[in-house]
């Protein structure tokens, strides 16, 4: 667990606090957790699961137009 962490990706800042905070360039990313399969998904990208939340906030990143053209 990494429980605190913050990386700048294609131009966007991710922010995990706690393991379950999550925001792009200062604004909340509401995802779910399905703990039976530990995987990760949000509204952003509603049919694919994730791996981690990390791996989440970095696809939401690269693939939602919201956030795909920060650094631009």
């Amino acid at each position: 667990m990494m429980a605190n962490h913050k990386e700048t990706f294609e131009g966007c800042v991710i922010e995990i606090k706690d393991d379950v905070n999550l925001t792009i360039n200062g604004k909340e990313i509401n995802y779910e957790h399905d703990r039976t399969n530990n995987k990760w998904s949000s509204r952003y990208l509603p049919y694919t699961k994730y791996n981690s939340l990390l791996e989440l906030a970095r696809a939401i990143v690269r693939d939602t137009v919201e956030f795909s053209h920060a650094n631009e």
